[in-house]
């Protein structure tokens, strides 16, 4: 755990790449990094030497399961901006129920501060509109995504559901299935920094499925990352890896 506090400290000195989330002008700072393994040995070890592929293998009731991409997230004290309402799988290039994300918290997170799930969401199998985690659409204006109902307003519905959140302590993980509809609320000034690293994997009933406006196309024109598989088929790909289990 000591290195990776050392290793995102470094990525926040400006050394290491991140994707600002925060409008100009706003307070605090939300960035992100993917892919980090294929980049950096101290990711690649946690991918294979812990016990993530194992506990998604398990709850995606998979034989197998590889990783479909890390995820670094931070939130500074002071971010206000909320991670607006979403699931994940609408903005993956998969079709397929065995897709599990492995959420490590790296700090104390207070339930306040604490990612929200909407109890049962998984369930609505929801394919919505997509934007950015901030809500903001017009990153995704040019896709073909107009016939796709939008986020769920959940704020509209609290009456009618179940949030779930938790206090965290650091090595502590959250799991959750690709359709879950979940956010995050913003980050008082006063309370500690936010920062986890995510994992995603899929198991082997699970296809490639380059969905318009999805990640795939960002991977591709900007990260320069092909997985070179036809839609369709198994995610067998160098950029998905075959994880054994511990």
């Amino acid at each position: 755990m000591q290195k990776f506090y050392f290793f995102i400290d470094w990525m926040r000195s400006g050394t290491g790449p991140s994707d600002e989330s925060v409008k100009p002008g706003e307070p605090g700072r939300f960035h992100d990094d993917q892919f980090l393994w294929m980049r950096f040995e101290v990711m690649k070890k946690f991918i294979y030497e812990s016990p993530a592929a194992e506990i998604a293998r398990r709850l995606s009731r998979a034989n197998e399961v590889r990783l479909f991409y890390d995820h670094l997230i931070v939130k500074e004290p002071g971010t206000k901006i909320t991670t607006a309402w979403h699931n994940d799988h609408s903005y993956w290039p998969v079709r397929g129920n065995q897709v599990i994300s492995v959420w490590l918290a790296l700090d104390y997170v207070p339930k306040s501060s604490c990612v929200q799930y909407v109890k049962g969401s998984h369930r609505w199998e929801l394919i919505h509109k997509l934007t950015t985690f901030a809500g903001d659409t017009e990153r995704f204006k040019g896709s073909s995504t107009t016939n796709l109902p939008p986020p769920p307003d959940i704020n509209s519905m609290l009456d009618k559901v179940e949030l779930l959140s938790w206090d965290l302590e650091p090595g502590d993980c959250l799991v959750h299935h690709s359709f879950t509809v979940h956010g995050a609320p913003g980050i008082s000034p006063t309370a500690n920094r936010r920062r986890a690293y995510a994992t995603r994997w899929v198991g082997d009933g699970v296809r490639y499925e380059p969905r318009p406006g999805t990640m795939e196309s960002l991977w591709r024109t900007v990260a320069n990352l092909d997985p070179k598989l036809s839609p369709g088929s198994p995610m067998d790909s160098e950029l998905f890896p075959l994880v054994p289990s511990q």
